[in-house]
């Protein structure tokens, strides 16, 4: 149990630090930043190019002690160590006026890699935009080819909330198991946020008790298993269990099941099929916002602290500005005035920064009667990152304000 909780900590500062840290200012000034389709395009139309992954060896093989960080890599790369890139300098040179396509897990370490490169007289520099995480979120509608570019050593396949879909709908035989806790899955725990329900058929398994109860429903080895927890972090630590059973069929929900409840692709109806006991109000992922924002007389709810909201944060990197028109609010008391005279069909579109409060006021305004209230899944940093890495939100930039300078 130690070590349970410990990788979950640890686990979700990686997750959340990895897209938190926003180093875009220098995107398509210093190098060129590339989103996937575009920079396979582009390599497929070069003869002779680098393409370069900045992460740990551990990450490149998919051998890393966090499972989390094992996520695949693009076929063709060179696996450089962020870290040791400045002792590799001299070695690069013979690609000093030749493209060089950089990329990591989440497009960060790439950016300062590539802004390194382009400091260093390189001359065709390219970012790919989102890394291995957009790539695994990607399926074949999006991106074509994304079977034949990716490359992984795991005995278990991740795959992204529409391939789940159709994996459920095609797969009568499918076993899915939710490996989060009791409360969590029956909808009671104590943080509001985690109570979104559970996929249809899903038996529960918690991560902490898995090994020692996975037996007693005698699953046959030949059937396929899909796994999940609520953001990705920890469903890939019980895949030994099922490997040590003999299951060869074993897919991994990329980014858990908030990513499920939360695409933009799946509409209501969808979703009322699939989910058991979901939330009363919407969660959304950044593209699904962006749309709601263009909604006339929509109310946003800034659900930050005030110095986060103002970019005093002692915390640098949670200075983000802010979506215009968003009406910081720092307790639930303080939504009543905003809301007093509005109708309840409003369209109410709330966002935070990983506190329990932002879900607690969208359940509050349901308990009240306003029946569209849209809750923005894993928050401001989320929003900010897609608009830099995810090319249908690209367009994002334009609703946020305050941030000059800060990416």
């Amino acid at each position: 149990m130690l070590r349970f909780r410990y990788l979950l900590f640890a686990f979700t500062l990686f997750a959340l630090s990895a897209k938190a840290q926003h180093p875009f200012k220098y995107d398509n000034t210093v190098y060129k930043g590339v989103y996937l389709n575009q920079a396979f395009n582009l390599m497929d139309s070069m003869k002779n190019y680098l393409l370069l992954d900045v992460r740990s060896p551990g990450e490149y093989d998919d051998t890393s002690r966090g499972t989390v960080a094992n996520i695949g890599r693009i076929r063709g790369s060179v696996n450089i160590n962020i870290d040791s890139i400045p002792a590799h300098l001299e070695e690069l040179k013979k690609y000093k006026e030749g493209p060089i396509f950089v990329y990591c897990s989440h497009s960060q370490r790439s950016r300062r890699v590539s802004k390194l490169l382009a400091d260093n007289g390189f001359t065709k520099v390219y970012n790919i935009n989102g890394g291995m995480t957009q790539l695994n979120l990607m399926d074949a509608s999006r991106f074509p080819e994304k079977n034949k570019y990716m490359v992984t050593n795991l005995t278990y396949k991740n795959i992204a909330s529409t391939e789940a879909f159709h994996l459920i709908k095609d797969t009568p035989a499918i076993v899915i198991i939710d490996i989060r806790n009791m409360q969590e899955f029956a909808g009671n725990d104590s943080l509001v946020q985690n109570n979104t329900g559970h996929l249809k058929n899903a038996i529960n398994i918690p991560q902490a008790d898995f090994e020692s109860k996975f037996d007693f429903y005698k699953i046959s080895n030949n059937r396929p298993v899909l796994l999940y927890d609520q953001r990705g972090i920890n469903s890939m630590d019980v895949v030994y269990v099922l490997r040590a059973r003999g299951f060869t069929k074993i897919y991994n929900l990329f980014e858990g099941f908030d990513a499920f409840v939360s695409d933009h692709k799946f509409d209501k109806v969808t979703l009322s099929q699939m989910i058991i006991d979901p939330a009363p109000y919407n969660i959304v992922d950044p593209k699904g916002f962006m749309d709601l924002l263009k909604e006339p007389n929509v109310v946003i709810l800034d659900i930050r602290p005030v110095e986060e909201f103002n970019n005093k944060a002692h915390l640098t990197y949670k200075n983000l500005g802010h979506i215009r028109g968003a009406i910081n609010i720092t307790s639930p008391d303080s939504v009543e005035m905003i809301v007093r005279a509005k109708e309840k069909s409003t369209v109410f579109l709330i966002y935070g920064s990983g506190s329990d409060m932002a879900a607690i006021i969208c359940r509050n305004l349901i308990r009240e009667g306003y029946q569209n209230v849209n809750f923005l899944n894993h928050g401001l940093y989320d929003f900010v990152w897609s608009t830099a890495n995810v090319e249908e939100c690209k367009s994002g930039r334009d609703f946020l304000t305050d941030h000059d300078g800060l990416y």
